[in-house]
């Protein structure tokens, strides 16, 4: 299985006059340009995605939409709270194994998650932080053990490293 970790796109500051908590902050302009930008460059890359999670939080959510309508993905988004920062792997890998069927996969989260995730799933143990809107590709035989580290899609540099 091909699983896609993306984070986020940029979004607002944590308050403004509307927006009082962070659950409620929402992508801004920039932010949607930038992972249109980033998922076409990766279009031919998500060719065979089976589904896209994402975490329940707007900024999220809305980063995920943005994907599957560059995708003209056929399937809805599907906010999972297994994505929230505070979840444990454990659960991610749960989600994972009941979608074993699947070629591939992207959750869209936060950081720290994301690159918790990344080092876990790959064993990639000096993997630092991920950048907005940015990508990167694990491929594993099974959730339960370690996969392999294909890609990281820099949003900021708008590079593939290996």
């Amino acid at each position: 299985m091909k699983i896609f970790f993306i984070r986020h796109a940029e979004a607002i500051d944590h308050e403004t006059d509307t927006v009082k908590t962070d659950e409620y902050r929402f992508i801004t302009s920039h932010g949607r340009k930038v992972t249109r930008k980033v998922t076409k460059a990766l279009k031919e890359e998500f060719s065979d995605l089976g589904r896209i999670f994402t975490s329940p939080l707007i900024r999220a959510v809305q980063t995920a939409e943005v994907i599957a309508t560059v995708l003209k993905f056929e399937f809805d988004v599907e906010p999972v709270n297994e994505l929230k920062n505070e979840s444990p792997v454990s659960k991610i890998q749960k989600l994972l194994d009941k979608h074993s069927g699947l070629n591939s996969v992207a959750l869209v989260g936060h950081e720290p998650q994301m690159s918790l995730l990344v080092r876990t799933f790959s064993g990639k143990k000096a993997f630092s932080k991920f950048s907005i809107s940015s990508v990167c590709l694990i491929e594993i035989e099974n959730v339960m053990t370690e996969g392999t580290f294909k890609w990281y899609f820099d949003s900021k540099k708008m590079e593939l490293m290996k």
